[in-house]
């Protein structure tokens, strides 16, 4: 089975400001293979970065869906 972890960024107000990231978190946590889902505000920061790779060794993640905007965008 897998072990899905789910990672939604806010990017500061840029995605925050349009979507309730917190319920979007929240409602993926209940997904079939998901055992860990949460929102940071910038998960490219170094930071976020580390919370995921955290996560990963913490929960043996077999895969990760990271909610964020795209290059494109910056």
């Amino acid at each position: 089975m897998q072990r899905i972890g789910v990672f939604v960024c806010w990017c500061g107000s840029n995605i925050a400001a349009t979507v309730d990231v917190q319920a979007v978190s929240d409602a993926l946590a209940k997904e079939p293979g998901v055992v860990y889902a949460t929102n940071y505000q910038y998960m490219c920061s170094e930071s976020g970065q580390n919370l995921i790779k955290d996560a990963v060794k913490e929960y043996g993640l077999t895969g990760v869906v990271i909610c964020s905007c795209s290059p494109r965008m910056h």
